[in-house]
């Protein structure tokens, strides 16, 4: 399914639809180059979720984890690993368990020690100049 948006308005039409497929258990790989709209969907995603106070990335953290009220979300950004190995210093059979949701960006880094995704999204900027973004899910 191709979503085309234009407006930060579209993107949260979208965060919005993509709430409510999310479930427990969900591990979700967002692909796309940097300042694609991959942190802004995912804290739309978080607003769209209940949760109200600032949502930061993670890239330097790694990972930071949300209690909502259906689910926990982990919101991880493996952009800084050098390599896979270093995720298994952060406790990943905890972070990867049937309660939490997972939203991986860079899982590329990660590659041989992720959980295979349950849902991918790839954002794709077709024009730089007016923010045509395309998402993708599969």
């Amino acid at each position: 399914m191709k979503f085309d948006i234009t407006t930060l308005k579209q993107l949260d039409d979208f965060s919005n639809h993509f709430a409510k497929e999310l479930s427990k258990g969900d591990v979700v790989y967002l692909h796309g180059d940097l300042g694609s709209g991959k942190t802004t969907f995912t804290q739309l995603l978080l607003k769209q979720l209940g949760y109200e106070k600032r949502v930061k990335s993670p890239t330097y953290a790694i990972y930071e984890t949300y209690t909502l009220i259906k689910t926990n979300l982990v919101h991880m950004d493996l952009y800084r690993l050098s390599s896979p190995e270093e995720l298994y210093y952060l406790a990943i059979d905890e972070i990867f368990d049937s309660e939490n949701a997972v939203i991986i960006e860079w899982p590329e880094k990660g590659k041989g020690v992720l959980p295979k995704a349950t849902k991918t999204l790839y954002f794709t900027l077709e024009n730089a100049d007016n923010r045509n973004l395309k998402v993708d899910i599969r």
